[in-house]
């Protein structure tokens, strides 16, 4: 089976296997039986011992383009002193009907021919008084009830793919009243699947709907509704009250053979609306859906074509726990931030993408948006995924603690090494909820802004983030909280080089006006213009940041601010280098001096950075 039908198969299941049990083994009844025809509802095994071998292909409808390929027959003409081939002709010329048991049958539904170039082919044709009756029975269905044991049905699809469904074990019957069912087992890729199906047609001459009754069940999936076929329209059928149960998507997927990463959520999805199903999409319109347990109404649509699925929705969640899809914390500061892109399938972090297994167009809303217990706010989104590029965009965030923005990101998954995009426009934020990239003291805390315009990409999470690129701006108009004593920078530059943050890391310092801008480039984020106002004094920044090592080079500058009266305060400047959570912290010189003294430190850094990425 090719890449491009085992991306399709997840649809295939959902909407083929409905249509196809129908028309292979339903359908032909419906449309060739004849009315009126004494059928009674049970089973009759031939007890003559007549069996005849069905050695060539006989057509059984060319409306539907199914052939039996092979297969032997038993059949008894329901009355216990008849016996024999001629008594079952009898009974067939009087129109009494038969019984046929049909073992180890292989049945074709080929769907790339239409009954306009199909031919009927040689099913009447120098074939022995016994086989002739048998092959007519079949193919104008004029029997009272069919029973299929160990059968396999082949359908090709209209691209040329085949799908085989085995081991089949069907009775079909019809009762006086007109009703055709089917009932039985059969498996799909290795796993039985239950159905129980039930049409009540027509008369042939009159342009009416078929009304159709479903239930499937299987170790991953159940669907049940009862529904119709519209006239015309007899491989299209809909359904005001379906139900559709997922136990797992993920184990459903991988069963199907669809390719797709592992990770969290995903688990169950149930739907419960008006369904559409025919060969190319199932559809659920005014529906109640729900995904890992929450729960939302809408529509959702999933379609087919030669390339990739695709799925199209409108969603409304009253309230959405993203704890399900939360990742396992890495070690490494840049995976927790951005460990939501291992969805999207980031080589080293996920064994393929879903942005390359399907298409997509949701808008999705959520009126509370949790992660367990901790409520975060309100938000809406969409997604929009073709042909291995996605485009998401957060239309609306609305945060429970204040603030919000809007947010737009992209993976391009087309490429070799992939790439991914994010842009970010936060008012009015705590910056204290956002996530702690590395241990060692809060940077900041405090109401304010963030902006940034961050683009990524590589074949790995090392090399992905060694190639962030882009800007960052925090800007605070209202007092905060720098997250270290900066009172306590002159003892700890005087002290032993090697104790880390010491008394600085116990405290914290009262922070206004301040404004941060960093650029960044091959994962390292350099301080374009940093400054923040502490009570008579200036703090101003200069330096580097790597996210790949979560370490620093910074110089701290404390002076007093222009005509403000003297503070007492200690003033200065001091040189912050090495990891974050415990840095060397001594004496630097302030001005040129210190910027000198960075950049030079940044220029090395930026060597080793090449020694280890020489790509």
């Amino acid at each position: 089976m090719t890449g491009k039908a085992d991306r399709r198969r997840p649809l295939i299941v959902l909407s083929a296997l409905v249509a196809v049990i129908g028309a292979a083994l339903v359908a032909p009844v419906l449309i060739g039986a004849r009315q009126g025809e004494p059928i009674p509802g049970s089973t009759v095994r031939a007890e003559s011992g007549d069996v005849i071998a069905i050695t060539s292909p006989v057509t059984l409808s060319t409306a539907h383009a199914i052939t039996l390929e092979r297969g032997t027959v038993s059949l008894a003409a329901g009355s216990a002193d008849e016996t024999g081939v001629g008594a079952v002709v009898r009974a067939l010329v009087l129109g009494r009907g038969v019984d046929l048991i049909l073992d180890d049958a292989r049945f074709t539904v080929d769907r790339t021919k239409t009954p306009n170039g199909e031919k009927r082919g040689a099913a009447h044709e120098n074939l022995s008084e016994a086989l002739a009756s048998v092959v007519s029975t079949l193919t104008d269905f004029r029997f009272r009830n069919l029973t299929l044991s160990d059968a396999t049905i082949v359908v090709v699809n209209g691209d040329g793919e085949r799908e085989t469904f085995s081991r089949v074990d069907a009775d079909l019957a019809k009762d006086r009243s007109g009703l055709v069912t089917a009932k039985g087992r059969l498996a799909y890729r290795g796993e039985p699947l239950d159905f129980d199906l039930a049409f009540t047609p027509p008369p042939q001459d009159v342009a009416e709907p078929v009304d159709v009754r479903v239930n499937v069940k299987g170790k991953y999936l159940s669907l049940a509704f009862n529904g119709r076929m519209p006239p015309g329209e007899r491989s299209r059928i809909v359904a005001e009250n379906a139900e559709l149960s997922i136990s797992d998507v993920r184990g459903a997927a991988s069963w199907l053979g669809a390719s797709w990463p592992a990770g969290p959520g995903l688990g169950t999805f149930t739907a419960k609306g008006e369904l559409t199903l025919d060969e190319r999409a199932v559809s659920f319109a005014n529906a109640k859906i729900t995904l890992d347990g929450n729960a939302a109404t809408g529509t959702l649509a999933l379609m087919y074509s030669a390339e990739r699925p695709s799925i199209d929705g409108t969603l409304a969640f009253a309230a959405f726990d993203i704890a399900p899809y939360a990742m396992s914390a890495r070690p490494t500061a840049i995976a927790r931030a951005t460990g939501w892109l291992s969805s999207f399938g980031i080589p080293g972090l996920a064994e393929s993408s879903l942005v390359n297994e399907l298409d997509a167009d949701l808008r999705i809303s959520a009126a509370s948006v949790t992660n367990s217990s901790a409520k975060l706010g309100r938000a809406a989104a969409s997604l929009t995924v073709k042909s291995g590029k996605l485009y998401g965009e957060i239309v609306e965030l609305a945060l429970d603690q204040g603030g919000g923005g809007e947010a737009q990101f992209t993976a391009d998954m087309t490429a070799s090494d992939p790439r991914y995009t994010i842009r970010a426009d936060l008012s009015d934020i705590d910056f204290a909820t956002l996530p702690r990239l590395t241990a060692g003291p809060l940077v900041l805390d405090g109401i304010g802004g963030l902006k940034l315009e961050l683009a990524a990409e590589g074949s790995s999470e090392a090399a992905l983030i060694r190639s962030i690129a882009g800007t960052m701006s925090v800007e605070m108009r209202e007092a905060g909280r720098l997250g270290i004593d900066v009172d306590a920078l002159p003892s700890v530059a005087g002290a032993q080089p090697d104790q880390g943050w010491g008394a600085a890391g116990s405290g914290t310092t009262t922070v206004s006006g301040v404004s941060a801008h960093f650029k960044a480039l091959g994962g390292v984020f350099a301080a374009e213009g940093v400054e923040a106002r502490i009570g008579n004094r200036r703090a101003r920044l200069i330096g580097s940041a790597d996210l790949d090592s979560a370490a620093v080079d910074f110089v701290l500058s404390l002076d007093e601010m222009p005509g403000a009266e003297k503070s007492g305060k200690p003033v200065g400047a001091f040189r912050i280098q090495g990891p974050w959570a415990a840095p060397t912290i001594r004496p630097a010189e302030p001005g040129r001096a210190a910027q000198g003294m960075v950049y030079e430190g940044m220029a090395k850094q930026g060597t080793a950075t090449a020694a280890r990425d020489p790509g």
